[in-house]
């Protein structure tokens, strides 16, 4: 049976607003000296942590998985979800967020593709289409354009181009497990190993973390908000709409961010951001449009 994939479409667009809302609260908390590497831990961490217990009480049978699922979801937590996160953090910490967020959406490009050539899967010239409208107009809604901003620092830049193919690899390999694995179930195991991933790098590394209580009580709403729900409702939007079709629709992400610091933190929005989130739009508009193409065989409710 095939779901409809507007609800599909939808959960992206609101897991779009919850990924912008944690990217502001994060990014308040970077203007305060704090760490993007403790941060990103942080928000793993309290995923898994509030993912865990919410499932242990409710429905403790969705943490039970077959030991042969066990290397994949090692896999798609380290490196799928903890090291999306790992390889964007240390990218803003050399680079311009807005550029930073510009050179990981280029990893829809290699979703796109994959899905075509690999999946031989037919991608039509409408989504290809909507793919360059979005990836221009993030250009704009980022304030990639300003000069100060187009000074290319080679690290950075190649560091957000490693984020671009975590990313890339994060959607595809989540659309591939969720055919088979409650999303719930995927990303109790991803958050977890992720988690653990974290643990072995403090270790290595001699990372501290903050001592301040407010500090983890914000980044426990964060974790809850901005990381579980909002990568839950992708993960599940996987199961009826093609990687290639949410991908493009979470470009809205930056349109929401700018409106979020727009109306709460008194950020300004220039025109050409104004434009380029509505070139954004169009295109997720476009993309939805042919959604009949993009819909997929939805797996089993377990």
């Amino acid at each position: 049976m095939v779901k409809n994939s507007g609800a599909g479409y939808l959960l992206v667009v609101l897991s779009a607003f919850l990924f912008a809302a944690g990217g502001n609260a994060v990014k308040v908390l970077f203007g305060l000296g704090y760490s993007p590497l403790v941060l990103a831990q942080l928000r793993i961490g309290f995923a898994f942590a509030w993912l865990f217990v919410i499932l242990l009480a409710v429905r403790p049978r969705l943490l039970r998985v077959d030991r042969r699922e066990l290397p994949a979801l090692t896999v798609f937590g380290t490196i799928g979800l903890a090291g999306v996160q790992l390889s964007y953090y240390l990218t803003i910490a050399r680079i311009n967020i807005a550029v930073a967020l510009l050179v990981q959406y280029l990893g829809l490009v290699a979703v796109t593709a994959f899905e075509r050539f690999h999946r031989q899967q037919a991608v039509r010239a409408q989504v290809w289409g909507a793919l360059a409208m979005v990836l221009t107009g993030a250009f704009f809604a980022v304030g990639a354009y300003q000069p100060a901003l187009l000074r290319v620092n080679l690290p950075g830049v190649m560091l957000g181009l490693v984020a671009a193919g975590f990313f890339a690899f994060y959607v595809l390999r989540a659309s591939t497990l969720t055919r088979r694995l409650n999303t719930w179930t995927l990303l109790v195991y991803g958050f977890g190993a992720g988690s653990i991933m974290w643990g072995v790098f403090d270790l290595v590394s001699g990372t501290a973390l903050p001592p301040s209580w407010r500090i983890w009580v914000v980044m426990a709403l964060v974790g809850l908000i901005g990381t579980l729900t909002a990568h839950g409702l992708f993960v599940w939007a996987l199961r009826t709409i093609r990687p290639s079709s949410a991908g493009i629709v979470s470009t809205a992400e930056p349109v929401f961010a700018g409106l979020i610091a727009f109306l709460i933190l008194g950020d300004q929005l220039q025109p050409l951001q104004v434009a380029g989130a509505a070139v954004i739009v169009a295109g997720i508009i476009i993309v939805q449009a042919g959604s009949a193409d993009a819909a997929v065989t939805a797996p089993p409710i377990q």
